[in-house]
């Protein structure tokens, strides 16, 4: 028999919650639809400690030919904040495929996935939803340096690549696949596979409606760990100068090179505020304008050949915190041949390809709209 756990309360009182299997596989399926950080962190103790879920598509259906209908679908998809695809699939403990058949099952949907699904895939799924995706999407990466386009790139980038993650759940975990997970996690070098249990304790007469999750997390060994941090992967690197444009010039046009270089030194003339970011795979130059007290990241460069207005970091200034102040900038960027910016994107990151401002007039003109917002930023006093 399953130990109960006790919950004391706000005035002493102690209660106890049994263990309690969930009635249907529907009510776990939602609940990490509702709640996907029930899924513990994982890896080594620095990514564990900071990830993040979002939820991208439930029923993801998957072909197993180039252009074919859907053959299987996967419960839920999720991505972390570093761009990893990840595949759950969820299974109360009765049902018997919980054991070796789930595994030949998830390997089959990530085999076909990682080969069958085009590029944007999961982009679009994530648009489609309710709401305003956008601003979701804005939020969820907010401490973090990718832009939403760069986001989407990387994920793909995983998804052909195979640097997925694979995640079982269940209210409880038999031994024969805790053993199966280990291994295979242990032994894959890019994908990542995990079980994760949750079982739910309830106390209908003292706490009705009350439930108490309590997440387990499988497959995350001290051996899995090492394994998984020799493999080739693009850590977290500090670029500076020198090595920002050398990648820029090996993944773009050498125009593009030489157009960053202008207005870097266009920059250092007006005392703009250059930082360089810390990307494991691209490289950016931020800049930032503002009084001395505050500095306010306005445009930033990637060394994968693109300009990114940073209207989301600019609406907390005085300067652009109206909406139409924002939308000027918009409008500005849209009379330059090429650029078609939606103004109802006001408080995002467009991101725009430097090849476009490479001749002129438009080179003038990009430099003319990133000098009036530094004016902006830098002349309005803080209230």
């Amino acid at each position: 028999m399953d130990e109960p756990i006790f919950i004391i309360g706000s005035d002493g009182k102690l209660t106890s919650v049994q263990k309690n299997s969930h009635d249907r596989e529907a009510q776990l399926q939602q609940l990490i639809s509702d709640h996907p950080e029930l899924i513990p962190g994982m890896g080594d103790s620095t990514d564990a400690l900071s990830i993040r879920w979002l939820l991208v598509q439930r029923e993801a259906g998957i072909p197993r030919e180039d252009g074919g209908s859907d053959w299987w679908s996967i419960d839920h998809i999720l991505v972390d904040q570093f761009a990893t695809p990840t595949f759950v699939e969820v299974k109360r403990a009765s049902d018997t495929r919980v054991r070796r058949e789930v595994v030949a099952q998830m390997l089959d949907y990530v085999a076909n996935a990682t080969l069958y699904w085009q590029p944007g895939t999961l982009q679009g799924w994530f648009n489609s939803q309710e709401g305003d995706p956008n601003q979701r999407l804005l939020e969820f990466l907010d401490e973090t340096e990718l832009s939403p386009e760069n986001f989407w790139s990387r994920v793909d980038e995983n998804l052909r690549s195979g640097r997925v993650r694979c995640v079982f759940v269940a209210d409880s975990i038999p031994d024969s696949l805790v053993r199966l997970v280990e291994f295979l996690n242990e032994h894959l070098r890019l994908t990542e596979v995990y079980a994760v249990e949750l079982p739910q304790y309830v106390s209908a007469d003292q706490l009705p409606g009350v439930k108490v999750i309590v997440p387990k997390l499988i497959g995350n060994t001290t051996r899995a760990i090492a394994n998984k941090s020799e493999t080739p992967a693009a850590p977290k690197r500090q670029w500076d100068e020198e090595h920002f444009f050398a990648d820029l010039y090996e993944r773009s046009d050498p125009a593009c090179t030489t157009l960053c270089r202008d207005i870097l030194e266009w920059a250092r003339v007006q005392g703009v505020r250059v930082t360089y970011g810390n990307g494991k795979r691209d490289g950016s130059m931020i800049f930032a304008a503002g009084p001395p007290s505050s500095y306010y990241v306005f445009a930033s460069m990637w060394s994968s050949g693109s300009i990114e207005i940073d209207l989301q970091y600019v609406r907390h200034s005085p300067a652009f915190q109206e909406d139409d102040s924002r939308r000027e900038v918009i409008r500005k960027f849209n009379q330059i041949p090429g650029v078609s910016i939606d103004e109802t994107k006001s408080s995002l990151r467009p991101n725009l390809p430097l090849a476009l401002f490479i001749e002129q007039p438009a080179r003038q003109e990009l430099i003319a709209i990133l000098s009036w917002m530094t004016e902006r930023l830098q002349s309005e006093v803080e209230r």
